[in-house]
């Protein structure tokens, strides 16, 4: 009986890391770009 409980708790706490890891905020550090301008080809008009 104690193994099905250590079992029971290990699952447990698996599924709680799971749902916090997925749940949690990320942590990563990219910078802020902002607007980025587009210096690209203009429409040229077509006849």
């Amino acid at each position: 009986m104690n193994g099905l409980k250590q079992k029971f708790i290990d699952t447990v706490e698996f599924l709680s890391d799971a749902i916090a890891k997925i749940f949690t905020p990320s942590k990563d550090d990219f910078p802020a770009t902002g607007e980025q301008p587009y210096k690209g080809d203009s429409a040229s008009e077509s006849k």
